[in-house]
């Protein structure tokens, strides 16, 4: 979506609601602007110079003008993420709906953030799905102003976020959990035992669980073994077959169905993109 009537502000807002993994993003810079991406479910994995980063759902990431950046060899995995690319204002030139004190320091703000990998909010979907909305409205009345409005609605929605996430601390609840899956990743651990290790009801434990990491459980358990996989096929020391039933899956063809969904390509084919 390249919404015409917002620039030079906007430049971009694009959605993508992916079932399965696809191509990963070459090493790329968005000279002059912005980029927010807001992950709405799913993890991703993306790489800003020689550090990498790791986001689940309902996390924000930044990149700042002309920073070169990419998915870090990964794919561009499955969940639903936003992104918007920023054009900041050049001498001259203001944001939508803002005089020119307004502007700069609008610009100040999110070219200062006080970092760029945090937690959002669901008023930053809101905000997002509103605009979409009246984009594809072309004959409401005051369309330009009701999206310049929500576009700046959600990058104060974004400066708050950032700077709670600067004072505040992560929740530790579920270390133990998180631990036991990481640590045994082929161990069948069903809801009533991870709930039992985490002290909550199995109800809760699934909430929590979601809030936290941003994907459920089972998803979340499914991700782990396919990173545990991937180091057994870059090892080469045990059959496709045998790395499968290791890590609990009933047979080679599911495990080559999930690693697929996950990776974007088969077990076979991530061992020979991958040097010995």
């Amino acid at each position: 979506m390249r919404p015409s009537s917002l620039r030079p502000a906007l430049v971009q807002l694009g959605r993508y609601n992916y079932t399965s993994a696809r191509s990963g993003l070459g090493p790329h810079r968005h000279h002059s602007s912005i980029e927010i991406c807001f992950l709405v479910r799913g993890s991703q994995t993306y790489r800003v110079g020689g550090e990498l980063y790791s986001l689940r759902g309902g996390d924000v990431f930044v990149t700042f003008p002309n920073e070169l950046h990419s998915t870090g060899g990964m794919p561009e995995e499955k969940g639903v993420l936003y992104w918007m690319i920023l054009a900041m204002p050049q001498p001259g030139q203001t944001f939508p709906g803002m005089d020119a004190r307004e502007s700069r320091a609008l610009a100040a703000a999110l070219s200062g953030l006080p970092r760029r990998h945090f937690r959002g909010s669901l008023k930053m979907k809101e905000h997002l799905d509103s605009f979409t909305r009246i984009f594809h409205e072309p004959g409401r009345a005051l369309r330009t102003c009701a999206m310049a409005n929500q576009m700046v609605a959600f990058l104060l929605e974004v400066l708050s976020c950032a700077q709670s996430a600067a004072n505040a601390h992560p929740a530790r609840s579920l270390a133990p959990v998180l631990e036991r899956i990481h640590k045994h990743p082929g161990e069948e651990l069903g809801i009533p035992t991870l709930a039992a290790l985490a002290g909550l009801s199995e109800a809760r434990f699934k909430a929590r669980f979601r809030q936290e990491t941003g994907i459920p459980p089972g998803e979340f358990v499914l991700r782990v073994r396919i990173d545990e996989a991937k180091r057994q096929l870059l090892h080469r020391e045990k059959s496709i077959t045998e790395i499968a039933f290791d890590l609990g899956f009933s047979t080679s063809q599911y495990f080559a169905t999930v690693f697929r969904r996950f990776t974007g390509m088969s077990p076979k084919g991530f061992q020979q993109t991958q040097k010995p």
